[in-house]
């Protein structure tokens, strides 16, 4: 397990834009390999699924979270 946080420790310690490359190659190995509409239902549901996760560890409720959300774009 140790070399699992070694490879994870100089993951993070890498400056930004190779972490932006990463993701980048990422995308275009979905891309080739699922094609475009698929890569794009796969990078929605995985938006969808951080922010379900975001929701959930804030104990916030949906009624909540919707209240938020359509408060400030549809006050009067």
């Amino acid at each position: 397990m140790s070399w699992l946080r070694r490879a994870l420790l100089v993951f993070v310690n890498l400056p930004r834009r190779y972490h932006g490359l990463m993701v980048g190659c990422a995308f275009w190995l979905f891309w080739m390999i699922f094609g475009f509409w698929r890569t794009l239902l796969l990078l929605v549901l995985g938006a969808v699924g951080y922010i379900v996760g975001r929701v959930l560890e804030a104990n916030q409720s949906w009624r909540e979270v919707l209240e938020k959300l359509l408060s400030e774009r549809f006050t009067e």
